[in-house]
């Protein structure tokens, strides 16, 4: 039941005096007791407007219950003197009474206890959080205090509960069954909530929050205002964001403080999040010779969420969320930097947004007819320079299923295609695509990237690439692969000292694993060794030959490049 109709309810089972108890149960955080304030405040009822509300959070007593009680009566009877005047007056000639015979009594914690029943006569009493009662406190013990006062003293009473708190799910089941007259659940919308949410925390995004935070399915307030006041910290008080922009940024930091804020029930942690793109996603994806298990059902669950919300991709930026929500701390430097870029690329960003629409419509508003498609094709196309390889290749599969639609679509390609030439595209573009299958000519055009960068790659440059970075790429490979024993033995003989010195020590290190790393690199290895025995039989390079030896000899190869001198006789 939602928030309003459940109000509308709770009001009509107050008016009726026959419902002694009424049970206001549902998850944490959806606005159980932000929706009593409202009925309370609200209501032309001087006992509901005058009830007295007590949590039941850590108490132990019936006793320390019922002090909470006369505690919360004390600003009512000064905002409504007259309602409270007859229980007032016998509490306080009670208290002269009592306190002329006996000095140690106190106000609150013996007198209060003994007139409680005046204090308490049929009065409206809340009880909140009973989910979350001290465990010395039985449940047999609230059941004898609801049921005296409302039997014996005229109150009536409204238990506040989260359900989804109970540890112990029969104290709930007890009450309910002993005590309660009538029961409403409460489930809150998204929509619902995010409203009171933002109406407390407001923030100069709140359209682009709320539509992640329905994609998500928030329903608790309270972890709503944390995301929210998460947004507003993060992007400061940049009004100027276009729309573009703030669905690039928006999405994951509303859905990776709802992770963090532990808003989506069994949802991913951060390190599946900021997968999502990289070669260890998609080789998990396209793994279609794995067995599906419970783990891969999940993963495929976060996938179709993270598609919804909008997620396609993580970067730089996802890595500062997810440091600023682990520490608190965040480099407003670093934050402000990558939302300049993405200003500068919100061309780009535009045209994405407009064709991931322009997919979605052609895929599921059959109202829209094929006239109106075309148009839409045309406009997403003349952008089509803006967008990545893969996008571009969705795009024009999707246009050539329209009729009359291959003009367009061949024309967004070729537009695609020749902005991707004049960019000059560096190896870092062609791997992040390695693992989608794309349109012909743009393989074509990575492949032509691909051989003319590898034809100025020089055997030195990937040792040398190797060395610093104790890994390397299927291009590094492929050099490697077709470098032949004179590219090896130039590279020792015409390279600066320092620059021989790192491709000697990677060379034989390879050497040394020669067996694991065949497969990887051919016959880099031996057409290594191969050029080191042609400078050690080479009488004009002496005394090169005699250090790259000595290399060998450290490395104990050096069986590898000649035989071992005989072992003097005894």
């Amino acid at each position: 039941m939602s928030l309003k109709s459940t109000k509308e309810q709770l009001q009509q089972l107050l008016a009726d005096e026959d419902n002694k108890v009424i049970a206001l149960s549902g998850k944490w955080g959806t606005g159980k007791s932000y929706m009593w304030d409202q009925v309370k405040n609200s209501s032309g009822n001087d006992k509901v407007k005058g009830a007295l509300y007590a949590s039941l959070f850590g108490l132990s007593t019936i006793e320390q219950i019922k002090l909470k009680l006369i505690q919360s009566a004390v600003p009512t009877m000064e905002s409504n003197p007259k309602f409270w005047a007859g229980s007032k007056q016998l509490f306080d000639s009670g208290v002269k009474i009592l306190e002329g015979f006996h000095k140690g009594f106190s106000v609150l914690n013996d007198v209060g206890l003994i007139f409680a029943p005046a204090m308490l006569r049929e009065k409206f009493i809340v009880l909140d959080d009973i989910e979350r009662k001290h465990e010395k406190l039985n449940i047999d013990e609230v059941l004898g205090f609801i049921d005296e006062f409302t039997q014996q003293h005229g109150a009536r009473f409204v238990l506040i509960l989260n359900s989804d708190q109970l540890d112990k799910r029969h104290v709930w089941e007890t009450l309910r069954e002993k005590v309660v007259d009538q029961e409403l659940r409460l489930k809150t919308s998204a929509a619902e909530a995010f409203q009171i949410a933002v109406g407390l925390t407001p923030s100069h995004y709140a359209d682009h929050i709320f539509a992640t935070v329905e994609a998500c399915g928030l329903t608790n307030i309270r972890i709503i205002r944390k995301v929210i006041k998460a947004g507003n910290r993060i992007l400061g008080d940049r009004r100027d964001l276009s729309s573009a922009v703030l669905s690039r940024v928006i999405p994951s930091t509303v859905f990776l403080a709802a992770i963090h804020y532990k808003g989506i029930e069994g949802g991913p942690d951060f390190n599946f999040i900021l997968a999502q793109g990289t070669a260890r996603y998609w080789s998990h994806l396209f793994d279609n010779e794995e067995a599906e298990t419970e783990e891969s059902k999940k993963n495929s669950k976060w996938n179709l969420l993270m598609n919804k919300v909008g997620i396609s991709g993580c970067d730089t930026f996802e890595l500062l969320v997810v440091e600023f929500l682990e520490s608190g701390l965040f480099d407003v430097t670093k934050v402000a930097e990558i939302i300049d870029r993405y200003v500068t690329e919100a061309d780009m960003t535009s045209a994405c947004v407009a064709c991931r629409k322009f997919l979605e419509e052609s895929k599921w508003n059959h109202r829209l007819t094929e006239t109106e498609l075309i148009a839409q094709a045309t406009e997403v196309a003349s952008k089509s320079h803006l967008m990545d390889a893969n996008m571009v290749t969705s795009l024009h599969k999707t246009i050539m299923e329209l009729p009359e639609g291959k003009l367009i679509a061949d024309a967004a390609m070729m537009r695609w295609i020749e902005a991707f030439r004049a960019k000059n595209s560096e190896e870092v573009e062609l791997e992040k695509f390695s693992h989608w299958k794309l349109h012909p000519l743009i393989e074509a055009e990575f492949k032509r990237i691909s051989a003319r960068i590898q034809a100025n790659t020089s055997v030195l440059d990937v040792c040398l690439y190797m060395a610093n970075n104790r890994s390397w790429s299927a291009r590094q490979e492929e050099v490697l692969k077709s470098a032949t024993v004179q590219d090896m033995e130039a590279a020792i003989r015409s390279s600066s000292i320092k620059d021989m010195s790192l491709f000697m020590f990677q060379m034989l290190d390879m050497c040394t694993n020669k067996a694991t790393l065949y497969v990887r690199f051919g016959s880099a290895m031996d057409n290594f060794i191969q050029a080191c025995k042609n400078i050690v039989e080479d009488p004009v390079s002496s005394r090169l030959g005699k250090l790259v030896k000595s290399l060998f000899a450290d490395a104990n190869l050096a069986h590898l490049i000649g035989p071992q001198p005989e072992a003097p006789a005894v």
